[in-house]
């Protein structure tokens, strides 16, 4: 399992939205309590609204939205956005590498073994999933994240995002919003791990900026896994009037990893810390010849090198009642990536551009001002991708080349009538046309793939008292396939997929009735050609099929209680206890070959809870449960399945000083064996894959942070 388990679970915001707490570790934005700790109110600028503003508009939107600060993940050794991400409910995330996260939102890419789809994510509003389709989320490192939103569904269509997962918005810090305009972090421990950041931020009459500078090194739990990771982050805002404010983004990432590889049940459940081993066919008769397919990734070191740059810039100007936002970006992403004998090395170059416009205001109407928003994004990527033979992890002869060209283009808008002074209407639509194009070169079959679809939505929301709303809406989702599902990363031809679509309900509510929050909303999603991932060849490669019809549905539920949290408050004390819990239904809709069986690659239900207390500036101290009653089905027949666990870890801290801190957390605490990932198959009582990675064990970490 990876080891944003360990991450508090669900937790509070503030009822009244000017309470910004440096403890607050909200996940639902219905999930609103009064905190002890309160920073100095702060105002945001045009390009960078401050939490309070962002919870301020996500409270409009008739749906499930997910709300993640920093300080919700800064106790922990988190990684990755998927660590960041794992304990919002409806979230499952995981990592099948030291930092390659899986993360499926609704089952969004439910079981996609590599380069992620089914989710748009954005920085500061503008789109880093690729206009191929897929995302790589490690261009995103935690220590350089101010706050999350995350649009379930098509709650993501503030963002054109039309996905079945919706979209998640990566805020940065600013030299306005950063917590200190001085940082300095230093942790460690087990698998000889030790990681650095520092960050600069500051903030004059015109000029602000951010920079921030992660160093990774780690050999990680299993054998061949280790990792090394350099990452920069910052922006630099200026305002070239009160009206007017543009702030560039820099992005730097070199991400180095070793792949383990995956094992079967057994293997995993015997030696969790063993890299994959060879697969062998025969022998056939006794004394026959022994044939290896493929030595393993110790033996040809297979790896996932990616190196990032990326450039972009957000422009914002006051016109009136209204406010227009100018993005644009160019990224540069160079992979290589060795993997088995069958899918060889993987060298990719992709060059990316791409713009968006959005244009909002408001009008009166009905009841009071309706607010609308108008907008669009296009991007435009070349990708020569090559795949070489893999000899002992060197490269060998040529296999295939071939030139990648993806374009997206999208056009949404929404409008937010109030009907009543209680009561809210929110109409929405997007439009998007994508094109894959692949010209095949060396050795590979050429393909072109042109898909289009307008998705409208329907939204209410109900205020219902002075802390509580409810909300309904139904929803058309649409998504293309990647770049990657219509060739395997290049590894096989090019394939003739359809689009996924989906028809989505949801209901829901959210609030806070004394000392009590909670974040509820149940959905069902019935999909046509749903993407679905088979692992072949021993689990060597992967290839994507549609399947016909398949429903999602589910329950995710936040709830928060404070307990004594009047008294406690007044002597600077609070006890939270936290549950976040996810109802994962996934099934075919009478298949001719699986009926009404499970889809495989999440688990039915995860729980996650937590106890926390604070003593404010002096320490804290937390529990944290993990409980998944039953693994994931492994494969669509629905023969096998690892069982479930319980996993525990513990955080605590100490404030030595002013702005200074020591921290530590134990991971796994028990050092449960589990399987934290499968890659899926047709039927595992036949096919006997590798296809199991397991979870980390106990691991410890400790560290320092200061801030001034």
């Amino acid at each position: 399992m990876s080891n944003s388990t360990f991450r508090p679970a669900l937790m509070a915001g503030a009822a009244t939205l000017c309470l910004v707490s440096a403890a607050s570790h909200a996940q639902g934005i219905g999930q609103q309590q009064d905190v002890i700790i309160v920073t100095a109110s702060r105002t945001g600028t045009l390009t960078a609204p401050t939490t309070g503003e962002a919870r301020a508009a996500l409270e409009r939107i008739p749906g499930a939205i997910g709300f993640v600060e920093d300080s919700s993940f800064a106790d922990d050794f988190t990684q990755s956005i998927g660590d960041a991400l794992a304990l919002t409910p409806g979230v499952f995330a995981d990592i099948s590498a030291q930092r390659e996260s899986r993360i499926s939102v609704r089952g969004s890419g439910l079981n996609s073994g590599f380069e992620r789809r089914g989710l748009t994510v954005l920085r500061d509003g503008v789109p880093i999933s690729r206009a191929s389709g897929s995302t790589e989320f490690q261009e995103v490192d935690p220590l350089t994240i101010r706050y999350l939103e995350v649009y379930k569904g098509a709650n993501g269509l503030r963002f054109g995002a039309a996905s079945l997962g919706g979209a998640v918005n990566v805020v940065s810090p600013t030299g306005r919003t950063a917590n200190a305009p001085f940082t300095a972090r230093i942790e460690g421990g087990s698998f000889e791990t030790l990681r650095g950041n520092l960050s600069v931020s500051g903030a004059g009459d015109v000029v602000d900026y951010f920079v921030g500078v992660t160093g990774l090194t780690s050999d990680g739990y299993r054998e061949h896994s280790s990792v090394k990771s350099v990452y920069a982050h910052g922006n630099l805002g200026i305002k070239l009037s009160p009206d007017i404010e543009t702030r560039f983004y820099f992005t730097g990432l070199s991400d180095n990893f070793e792949l383990a590889g995956s094992l079967r049940l057994a293997d995993a459940l015997a030696n969790p810390r063993a890299a994959g081993r060879r697969v062998t066919v025969g022998p056939f008769f006794p004394g026959g010849p022994v044939t290896t397919l493929d030595p393993g990734p110790v033996a040809d070191d297979w790896d996932r090198n990616l190196d990032v740059l990326r450039l972009s810039n957000v422009t914002a100007f006051t016109l009136g009642q209204s406010k227009l936002e100018l993005g644009g970006w160019y990224a540069r992403r160079v992979l290589d990536h060795a993997i088995t004998r069958f899918a060889g090395i993987i060298a990719q170059t992709e060059d990316e551009v791409g713009g968006s416009l959005r244009l909002s205001g408001t009008v009166p109407m009905g009841t009071g001002d309706a607010r609308w928003t108008v907008g669009g994004w296009h991007a435009f990527s070349t990708n020569n991708a090559s795949t070489f033979a893999n000899v002992a992890g060197e490269r060998g002869a040529l296999r295939t080349r071939s030139d990648q060209d993806s374009s997206t283009t999208t056009g949404f808008a929404e409008l937010d009538v109030p009907l009543t002074g209680w009561l809210n209407a929110v109409g929405s639509g997007q439009y998007s046309r994508v094109v894959r194009d692949v010209e095949g070169q060396v050795a590979t079959v050429s393909g072109r793939g042109e898909y289009d679809q307008f998705n409208p939505r329907f939204g209410l929301v109900a205020s219902i008292g002075q802390n509580a709303q409810v909300f309904g809406n139904v929803s058309r989702s649409f998504e293309p396939p990647t770049l990657s599902d219509l060739t395997s990363g290049g590894a096989t031809p090019f394939a003739p997929l359809d689009p996924q679509r989906a028809t989505t309900f949801e209901i829901g509510t959210r609030g806070q009735q004394g000392a009590l929050s909670w974040d509820v909303a149940f959905y069902r999603a019935e999909i046509e050609n749903e993407f679905i991932d088979n692992a072949i060849n021993n689990g060597a490669t992967t290839v994507t099929v549609n399947a016909n019809r398949t429903v999602h549905q589910g329950i995710e539920a936040g709830l928060d209680l404070f307990v004594a949290k009047d008294t406690l408050q007044a002597r600077g004390e609070q006890l939270r206890l936290s549950l976040a819990y996810t109802l994962n239904d996934f099934r075919f809709d009478n298949d001719a070959l699986f009926g009404d069986n499970a889809l495989a690659g999440v688990p039915r239900h995860v729980l996650n809870a937590e106890a926390r207390f604070d003593r404010k500036d002096k320490f804290y101290v937390s529990a944290n449960l993990r409980w998944v009653p039953q693994g994931s089905w492994a494969d669509y027949a629905n023969t096998e399945r690892p069982d479930g666990y319980e996993w525990v870890g513990l955080t605590a801290g100490v404030y030595l000083m002013d702005g200074l801190k020591l921290f530590a957390s134990v991971e796994n605490l028990f050092d449960v064996v589990h399987i934290s990932n499968v890659s899926t198959v047709t039927n595992q009582s036949r096919e006997r894959a590798a296809i199991y990675t397991p979870g980390q064990g106990r691991a410890i970490y400790g560290g320092l942070s200061f801030g001034f």
